[in-house]
């Protein structure tokens, strides 16, 4: 049975349950109503405790992926610090020359980029001479943890509200 099988068979057997309206007194056999209930709950608490087994498992396969990509991000950056040395290497001893190595050719290529010294400057200059698509400015952005002060504080912020939710854990 299905976990939302089974809580709409409890539910069922609930719903089927006939009070007396005077005594309040349950009528029908109880005792095979609560023992098929009692057989669900179990049932029920058989598959919550395999759902928890599944996601401690789960959490602790993530927790070696984790582990291995830091390992292979290190291993990554060592390689990458190598081929940089082995490149200042070739770089010196070829002295700007192309030069054909056997296996590959070592050249040089013309390069540009803009070294900005003073961003402020330059920004103030590219707004007055209406070049504004030369300057990214980032979007405004909520600071929720110093709204959810105000808002407790009693100011009310139109558009944001402080909403009460409940967090899961499973240790």
């Amino acid at each position: 049975m299905k976990l939302y099988e089974i809580n709409a068979e409890i539910l069922r057997l609930t719903d089927a349950i006939e009070f007396d309206e005077e005594t309040g007194e349950i009528l029908g056999d109880t005792d095979e109503m609560f023992a098929q209930i009692q057989l669900l709950q179990m049932e029920k608490n058989s598959i919550l405790e395999y759902l928890a087994k599944l996601v401690l498992n789960i959490r602790s396969e993530a927790a070696a992926v984790k582990t291995e990509e830091q390992r292979l991000k290190a291993r990554r950056d060592r390689l990458a610090k190598k081929e940089e040395r082995l490149m200042r290497v070739l770089d010196r001893e070829c002295a700007g020359e192309k030069t054909d190595l056997g296996v590959a050719t070592f050249s040089y290529r013309k390069t540009s980029h803009v070294d900005v010294s003073d961003a402020a400057k330059a920004v103030r200059w590219l707004k007055r001479n209406k070049h504004l698509d030369c300057f990214r400015i980032p979007a405004p952005e909520v600071a929720k943890t110093e709204v959810k002060k105000l808002i407790n504080a009693g100011t009310k912020v139109p558009g944001c509200a402080v909403v009460e939710d409940y967090s899961c854990s499973l240790r």
